[in-house]
């Protein structure tokens, strides 16, 4: 990998609001960049943007949807300021409302954080091969998007995307309840006797489920069910 390269990974920084997957993510990140330092994290956009007023970053894993709003901004201001710097949106949502306005911002890759660890380790090491880092659902998405285009169909901006309603578990609705109460996943997971990962699997699923992608938006769904006060 080019000396460039090298500088341009040293300090990355993570966006995500969940206490685990950040973790993870930050753990993760270094083992399949070596030539990543530092890794700074921050659960909002404002805590994002007093990062980057510190550091010129040139690696970021973003998560689309935080508790004070998207990312689409964020990522224009990271490409902006640092030239050639490599953002990757890290998410659950693999829909065209959200692969296609993250990409028009300036996102050059864009992860399912539901696949095995593995996989998204093999994704964020193509890096450094100059391979975009796409979640395979993803790149059929792009693919399909430009074949469409070719044969006239609509483009996401003027198509419809449905989201399925898919029930919620009575387990998922208890996970949902603590969620929005405001627990971390390792509270939930002592509350409900299940392992962290477990909780994070939950999490997960309820994300994909009810179409969100932030604690703020559960929390929000969970009121409108009346599951909280």
């Amino acid at each position: 990998m080019p000396e460039l390269t090298h500088q341009l990974f040293k300090r990355a920084l993570i966006v995500e609001d969940l206490e685990e997957p950040r973790e993870w993510l930050a753990e993760l990140l270094p083992k399949a960049l070596p030539a990543v330092k530092q890794v700074d994290t921050a659960a909002t956009l404002a805590q994002a943007r007093t990062c980057m007023a510190q550091h010129a970053y040139g690696l970021a894993l973003m998560d689309w949807g935080l508790p004070d709003g998207t990312s689409e901004n964020l990522i224009r201001d990271m490409v902006t300021a640092r030239p050639g710097a490599v953002v990757i949106v890290t998410t659950i949502h693999d829909d065209d409302l959200h692969v296609f306005p993250a990409l028009r911002a300036g996102a050059t890759g864009y992860i399912l954080k539901s696949q095995p660890t593995a996989m998204v380790m093999a994704q964020l090491q193509g890096i450094e091969r100059g391979e975009p880092a796409l979640s395979p659902s993803v790149a059929a998405r792009i693919l399909r998007h430009f074949h469409g285009q070719t044969s006239g169909n609509l483009s996401p901006d003027s198509s419809q995307t449905e989201e399925v309603s898919t029930p919620l578990t009575e387990r998922e609705i208890s996970v949902l309840r603590l969620l929005a109460k405001g627990y971390k996943s390792s509270e939930i997971a002592g509350l409900l006797t299940l392992s962290q990962h477990t909780v994070t699997s939950y999490i997960r699923d309820i994300y994909r489920k009810l179409g969100i992608s932030s604690r703020a938006e559960a929390t929000i769904e969970a009121t409108r069910r009346g599951l909280v006060a």
